[in-house]
C-alpha cells in the first residue's frame, strides 16, 4: 500500500496563515486541487493528515472522508506546504494550466469541437492553444491571446465586451469576466465576478472584484470582496526584494514582484490602496484609504478599531454564501469559531 501524508503541522507563523480555512491541498488552482491529483496518480493509495490544531483536523477530515488522519508510520510520500506559498505557486501558473490539462482528458474533445467564429471574437496567437468549454458564452469584441501559453474557459464562464484575456489562463465553472484586463500566469475560481485589471495572480472561488482596480502578482482566497478602484502595487519603487512583515516575523518571498496575500471571507473597501507585500489574515473587514503590513483575523475596519464580533461575522457570511447557492457547514462554522476564539480569547 502506498502512503502518502499531507503534513500541514508546520508552526511558523506564514504557514498558520496559508492553513486558515482551506489548507493549500484543498485549493483549487487550475480545476483542481492537490488532493484530487494524488487521488488521480496513486488511485490505490492511501492519504493520510497531520495537524497540530485539532479544530483544524476535525474540519478538514469532515471534509475530506477519504483521508485518514495521521498514523505515526512511514510513508512513502510526504506533501508539505512549502511549494504552495503564494509567491512561490504564482511563478508556477503555466505548469499547473498544462497539468489540468493532462489531467482533465475532456479538453482534448473541446478543442477538436471549436471553431473560430469570425465576427465573435478574436485570437492573437494558436488558435489551438485556446480551450473553450462549448457552454461559455463569449461577447463579441473579447481578444484572447494564446502567444505565451494556453487560455481555460470553463462551462458556464460569460465574458463582456472589451475584455482582453491572456495566457498561461484557467477561468473557473461559472465565472462573469466583465471588461476585464487579465494578463497572462492567472488562476481564476469558480464563481467568481471579475473586472478590471488582474495580473499574474490567483483567485480562489467566490470571490468578486467586479469594479476597475489592479490585482497584481497577488493570492485571494474564497469569499473575498474587492471594492470598486481598490488596487495592490506589486512592485516597490527602488525594485528590491519584497518581504512579508507579520506579527513575529518577517518572510523573505525572493522576487520583486508580489502584490498582496488576502485572506477568505475577508472585505476590502471602494478606493483602498494596498502597499507591496500586503497580507489579509482570514474574515477582515477593512475600511483604510491605505492598507499596508499585517492584518490579524478578523479585523474590524482598521489595525487600531476592534474585531469583527462572531455573531455578526457568521451571519454576514452565512448571506453572502446563500447569494451563491452555498450553506455553511457545521464542521466549517465551528472552525471558524475556533479561530475566533483563539484571536480572540472569547468562547461563543
Amino acid at each position: 500500500m502506498f502512503k502518502i501524508l499531507i503534513d500541514d503541522s508546520e508552526l511558523s507563523e506564514i504557514s498558520e496563515i496559508a492553513r486558515r480555512h482551506l489548507s493549500f491541498f484543498e485549493w483549487s488552482l487550475a480545476g483542481m486541487t492537490l488532493l484530487q491529483k494524488l487521488e488521480k496518480e496513486h488511485p490505490k493509495g492511501k492519504l493520510f493528515y497531520k495537524s497540530e490544531n485539532p479544530a483544524k483536523q476535525t474540519f478538514v477530515l469532515a471534509n475530506n472522508p477519504n483521508i485518514l488522519p495521521d498514523d505515526g508510520k512511514d510513508y512513502d510520500m510526504v506533501v508539505s506546504s512549502t511549494p504552495f506559498l503564494p509567491w512561490n505557486l504564482l511563478q508556477r501558473v503555466a505548469s499547473l494550466v498544462e497539468e489540468s490539462l493532462s489531467f482533465q482528458k475532456d479538453w482534448k474533445k473541446f478543442r477538436q469541437k471549436y471553431k473560430v467564429k469570425s465576427g465573435k471574437y478574436d485570437i492573437v496567437g494558436k488558435d489551438k492553444n485556446l480551450y473553450l468549454h462549448p457552454s461559455a458564452v463569449v461577447y463579441p469584441q473579447v481578444v484572447f491571446d494564446t502567444s505565451k501559453g494556453p487560455i481555460f474557459i470553463e462551462e458556464n464562464v460569460r465574458i463582456t465586451p472589451f475584455s482582453f484575456l491572456e495566457g498561461p489562463l484557467y477561468v473557473g465553472n461559472g465565472t462573469f469576466l466583465d471588461n476585464a484586463k487579465v494578463g497572462g500566469g492567472s488562476l481564476i475560481g469558480s464563481e467568481c465576478r471579475l473586472g478590471g485589471e488582474i495580473e499574474n495572480s490567483i483567485v480562489l472561488d467566490f470571490t468578486n472584484k467586479h469594479h476597475e482596480g489592479f490585482l497584481g502578482h497577488s493570492f485571494v482566497g474564497q469569499w473575498v470582496n474587492l471594492g470598486a478602484l481598490a488596487t495592490t502595487s506589486d512592485l516597490k519603487n527602488n525594485y528590491g526584494i519584497i518581504k512579508l512583515r507579520l506579527k513575529k516575523e518577517e518572510v523573505n518571498t525572493g522576487t520583486i514582484k508580489f502584490g498582496s496575500w488576502i485572506g477568505s471571507f475577508s472585505k476590502i473597501a471602494i478606493g483602498s490602496m494596498l502597499n507591496t507585500g500586503t497580507v489579509i489574515d482570514i474574515g477582515c473587514n477593512l475600511v483604510e484609504d491605505r492598507i499596508s503590513g499585517y492584518r490579524s483575523p478578523f479585523t474590524w475596519k482598521s489595525s487600531e478599531d476592534t474585531t469583527y464580533r462572531l455573531f455578526d461575522f457568521i451571519q454576514d457570511t452565512k448571506k453572502i454564501m446563500a447569494r451563491r447557492r452555498r450553506n455553511m457547514s457545521e464542521p466549517e462554522e465551528q472552525y471558524l469559531n475556533s479561530i475566533h476564539q483563539s484571536i480572540t480569547g472569547f468562547i461563543t
